[in-house]
């Protein structure tokens, strides 16, 4: 048989490789006892698991509630509006541009104001 005539290097590697899995084995086996939880229902009830298999706390989230008083602002905007509409109603400000009879008889005086 082959398998009982092996070389003693052959032999030697054998034994650390088989060392080097019973190394890793054990490694493994130490990791995972040393967990203290897998999931939720392994921790108290007012706990939970976390990524590093500890329980922890859960934390408490406090919502602030901020009520905004918006009565103030919508009356300056609507008082604005009115005091815009009185004041293009009356017509004291005129915006835009002239019309355009106003323009042709500026434009004709001008010229006869330039002639001899």
């Amino acid at each position: 048989m082959r398998l009982f005539n092996a070389k003693k290097g052959e032999a030697v590697l054998a034994v650390i490789l088989i060392i080097i899995i019973i190394v890793i084995f054990l490694g493994w086996l130490v990791n995972v006892g040393t967990k203290e939880c897998r999931s939720n229902s392994e921790c108290r009830s007012d706990n939970y698991c976390g990524s590093d298999f500890t329980c922890h706390q859960i934390p408490v989230i406090e919502k602030t509630i901020v009520k905004n008083n918006l009565i103030v602002p919508s009356l300056i905007i609507g008082l604005a509006i009115v005091i815009a509409a009185i004041v293009l109603k009356s017509g004291k400000f005129r915006f835009g541009k002239k019309s355009q009879e106003q323009g042709y008889e500026q434009k004709h005086i001008k010229s006869f104001q330039k002639m001899p």
